[in-house]
């Protein structure tokens, strides 16, 4: 299985979903974060005890100590050359995910629309896969029962504030979920 660069959007989306990133161990890849995604995902949502989103502070370094996460920065010249041109484009995380999925290989997870059109462009063949992806293939790996799909989907919603785009076929599935 291909490596997976996580960037700052889906990083948030799979931490409030999960309440952490500790059931990416689950699945059968190695994890990357740049960086720069590190700089930018400094804040996460969680509910208090009224049940109510509140900020908090989003600490990553635990999961590189334990290595369910590998924490990565641009080393060659023409990783940081493309991180460069991309930042012009897109934010440094994005940007520079891209970058190094580009010369290493990664597989990068994404919901940010121009970060994966600029992936997709031919000069950069970056083969990209969403939030719900992961999801998907999370609940097939754990055996993942239906009450605790929707629990992460609503998580997800109301602490990452995100649902897939309209028009995908992530949202299809997402809504077909809250109805099982």
């Amino acid at each position: 299985m291909a490596d997976r660069i996580i960037d700052c959007c889906s990083l948030l989306n799979l931490y409030a979903g999960w309440g952490g990133l500790e059931n990416l161990r689950q699945l059968p890849h190695s994890w990357f974060v740049c960086t720069a995604v590190f700089g930018e995902s400094e804040i996460t949502r969680e509910y208090d005890a009224s049940h109510t989103p509140q900020e908090q502070k989003l600490v990553l370094d635990p999961f590189v100590e334990t290595g369910l996460i590998q924490k990565v920065a641009p080393e060659s010249d023409s990783e940081v050359v493309d991180y460069l041109d991309l930042a012009q484009l897109i934010d440094d995380g994005e940007a520079q995910a891209i970058a190094l999925a580009k010369h290493r290989g990664f597989v990068l997870l994404t919901d940010d629309r121009k970060a994966i059109k600029l992936a997709h462009r031919d000069d950069v063949g970056v083969k990209t896969i969403s939030t719900v992806d992961i999801l998907r293939e999370w609940i097939e790996c754990a055996h993942i029962e239906s009450a605790a799909i929707r629990s992460v989907l609503k998580r997800i919603r109301e602490l990452a504030r995100y649902i897939p785009a309209k028009n995908s076929s992530d949202l299809v599935w997402w809504l077909a979920q809250q109805h099982d």
